[in-house]
């Protein structure tokens, strides 16, 4: 796979990363200065949902646009008991932030879907992090609840 990644890494230039959806929710029943006395835990969640591979011409040129789909979220909720198994909760958040943002690339040359997905688990996080950050921060800023701490973006494997 570091093969594949390494060709994509060559083969791909970012162009661009936007913001596609988003869901933001304090919960109806919770006054902001209330969570900051609670015992909460923070859940995440992070990836590609998929990619999408788009043929390009112009003048006589021909080049692919690879646009991922990265989606991510952070939550607060009640901590569980000891006494519940893992898994077992379906608590309702009292705060959530999710996002979808696009990441837009473009190759000269078409790419084979390994490369693709090696790059997809490997790199697109890194690009759209930074964005996902500040989506964080200045989405707790307007709820006036104390800022959600994102940490810096590092790679899972």
């Amino acid at each position: 796979m570091d093969s594949a990644f390494e060709k994509a890494k060559k083969a791909l230039t970012i162009k661009s990363v936007n913001l596609r959806s988003s869901n933001i929710f304090l919960d109806y029943n919770m006054e902001p200065f209330e969570l900051e006395k609670l015992n909460l835990e923070t859940q995440t969640f992070r990836g590609v949902q998929k990619f999408k591979e788009i043929s390009m011409q112009s003048e006589g040129q021909s080049w692919w646009e690879y646009n991922f789909f990265y989606a991510v979220g952070i939550r607060l909720v009640n901590e569980t008991n000891d006494d519940s198994k893992e898994g077992d909760s379906e608590e309702s958040p009292l705060l959530q932030i999710m996002a979808t943002f696009n990441a837009l690339y473009r190759a000269d040359e078409k790419l084979d879907n390994d490369v693709l997905e090696a790059f997809s688990e490997q790199n697109v996080g890194y690009h759209v992090w930074p964005y996902w950050r500040e989506l964080v921060q200045s989405s707790c800023a307007r709820l006036n609840v104390s800022t959600l701490e994102v940490p810096f973006y590092f790679c899972m494997q």
